[in-house]
């Protein structure tokens, strides 16, 4: 036993001893240079290490660099190239043409006028730009990305990595591929384009433009017009100060406190929308629909999946199929064409016009009387007639029709009744087949 422990001893102490020698085979230099700026644009070119570039006040460029490797001789190869002239400062990492075995990295830390213009271009490292007052272009690749407090509009270009920008004076462009996006608090329009990678934007000045595909999408507080692109992954949206558009495959959609139009598509998932201070337009396929509290017009077509309507202050036209429909709380009329499911109305102040397939409907009229037409087939219809006067034509077939209602004039032969409630200036057709009819006080 003791052999054993003494050789587990002994193989700790040469795996200390061999850690110990590879953290020593590691060399770095540092190298610090101070420029004067003549004008021009500031431009970096690295791979393989960080870049921090930052406003430096004063007319002067600080470049402070750590040069890292695993050997002195491919320390000695690796140089910080850097050009100075009335057009510009270029630095660059410059390294062998034929490297083995290695490891090494270029580490920036750069201070320069506010004002002046930067480029970035970045391999396999972090970038982050903060405080620059002139144009900003990030052209980035498996590295994250962070560009704070610019008076410019920035450009954005990433792969493999995160780009998180905040507090943008100007428009904003961002590019990424198979990385998240964070954008916050940016006074011009932006536009951002993605995949398979999560988008999240709040605190837009004006106009948005996201597409994106397999990441989710969140938006808040846009004070202009906002269009979203997305395809499976979920898309939601909050208060938005102008038109809205979503355009979505697989992906669920939720939307509320939209001051303007809006206009949304999804496929495959549910649509919620609620608060929109104008028209909604809204079309779905193989998910339920849920609209309430719109300032408008309301114009619905779905398929295979439920659609409920409630608080719609104008016109609701719904076009389904293989699913029900209830409407509730509509100021102007309702028209509802659905198939393979109920139709529940309730509280609608205008005229009412549905045609139904194999599905039962349920329909009160409020207010003073406006037309009622009511149709399906394979199930019942239940009308709720309001104040004012009707002139009623029930009939069906293999049903019976029957009325709790005092009608003038009434003449029924059970599939049939006709007759006239108040003074009749409105008309209650009520159309089934396979099926009763019931006509109800609402």
């Amino acid at each position: 036993m003791s052999r054993i422990r003494s050789l587990f001893i002994a193989c700790v102490l040469a795996g200390v001893t061999l850690t110990l020698q590879a953290s020593q085979e590691r060399f770095e230099r540092a190298e610090n240079r101070t420029l004067r700026y003549q004008g021009g644009r500031i431009t970096v070119e690295n791979s393989f290490g960080e870049v921090n570039i930052h406003d430096g006040g004063g007319n002067e460029v600080e470049v402070h660099a750590i040069v890292r490797a695993s050997s002195q001789e491919l320390l000695k190869s690796i140089h910080v190239g850097i050009a100075n002239s009335a057009a510009g400062i270029t630095i660059k990492s410059e390294y062998p043409q034929s490297m083995h075995n290695a490891s090494f990295s270029v580490e920036y830390d750069i201070a320069v006028p506010p004002a002046a213009p930067v480029s970035v271009k970045n391999r396999f490292g972090s970038t982050s730009v903060v405080g620059m007052r002139g144009a900003v272009d990030v052209n980035s690749r498996q590295g994250s990305v962070s560009v704070h407090d610019v008076a410019g509009s920035p450009k954005i270009e990433n792969a493999f990595g995160s780009i998180d920008v905040q507090d943008v004076r100007g428009d904003l462009v961002v590019r990424n591929a198979n990385g998240s996006i964070e954008v916050s608090s940016v006074h011009g329009a932006v536009d951002v384009s993605s995949r398979f990678g999560s988008v999240e934007i709040s605190d837009i000045g004006k106009s948005l433009i996201v597409r994106n595909a397999n990441g989710s999408v969140r938006v808040n507080n846009v004070r202009a017009a906002t269009t979203i692109e997305n395809s499976f992954a979920t898309v939601q949206v909050t208060e938005i100060g102008g038109p809205l558009i979503v355009t979505a495959q697989n992906a669920k959609v939720t939307a509320g406190g939209i001051r303007g139009p809006a206009n949304i598509t999804t496929t495959f998932a549910p649509i919620e929308v609620y608060g929109v201070k104008g028209p909604a337009k809204i079309s779905g396929s193989n998910g339920n629909i849920k609209v309430s509290d719109i300032a408008g017009p309301l114009s619905i077509d779905n398929r295979f999946g439920l659609v409920t309507a409630t608080e719609i202050r104008g016109n609701v036209d719904v076009d389904n199929e293989n699913g029900g429909v209830t409407l509730k709380e509509i100021a102007g009329n309702a028209k509802i064409r659905t198939s393979f499911g109920p139709v529940l109305i309730k509280d609608v102040h205008g005229g009412i016009d549905v045609e139904n397939q194999n599905g039962s409907i349920a329909a009160d009229a409020a207010g003073p009387c406006h037309d009622l037409h009511l149709q399906t087939s394979f199930g019942t219809i239940k009308a709720g007639l309001g104040t004012g006067g009707y002139t009623v034509n029930a009939r069906t077939t293999f049903g019976e029709v029957s009325s709790d209602l005092p009608l003038a004039n009434m003449h029924s032969t059970g599939e049939t009744l006709t007759g006239t409630l108040g003074d009749g200036r409105c008309k209650a057709d009520l159309v089934n087949a396979n099926g009763n009819i019931t006509i109800e006080k609402d």
